[in-house]
């Protein structure tokens, strides 16, 4: 199974052969880091893993000091397949938030107002990098990225304030 990482470092070299700096350079442009964790030395690591099983490869065309890697066809099927997996099913909300409701034992809970407010603020914070982030990328996958992120912060913050409000009353 394809984790985030390799699906964003395998959906790259879909589109053109990159070495490890222009991954990166990608990954941060595309602003690919506010979803997925995908570090800097990720990028090698991943492409180290990707290439010991055969879903990319070193191409042989000139590549000065860096290597430069391909996908492969199979990397392009396990690509393909994990892609579609991962469009038509929704992800499970996880979020921390959810489980940690379950420490208080009132909503009203005056640590739980104050710990929402400041997390109202973070979703804010949050949201408004979304929206100065997405207005530097032209690119039309990168953007609609980039419209789904700041929608589900956008439902969070919701929910956040609706819980607020009816818990201060």
């Amino acid at each position: 199974m394809l984790s985030d990482a390799d699906i964003v470092v395998l959906s790259l070299l879909a589109e053109q052969s990159r070495h490890g700096y222009d991954l990166d350079r990608v990954i941060e442009q595309r602003g690919y880091r506010q979803w997925t964790s995908l570090a800097f030395s990720s990028v090698y690591y991943v492409l180290k893993r990707l290439a010991e099983r055969g879903l990319a490869e070193p191409d042989n065309g000139p590549t000065g000091r860096r290597t430069v890697f391909r996908i492969t066809d199979a990397g392009r099927r396990e690509l393909s397949e994990a892609a579609g997996e991962r469009v038509l099913t929704p992800a499970p909300p996880t979020a921390g938030v959810l489980p940690a409701l379950n420490a208080y034992a009132r909503l009203d809970d005056p640590g739980l107002m104050a710990a929402l407010v400041r997390r109202a603020e973070a979703l804010q914070e949050r949201l408004d990098e979304l929206c100065r982030l997405r207005a530097q990328v032209d690119e039309e996958h990168a953007l609609a990225i980039f419209d789904y992120e700041i929608l589900r912060q956008e439902a969070d913050l919701t929910w956040t304030r609706t819980l607020l409000e009816e818990n201060r009353q």
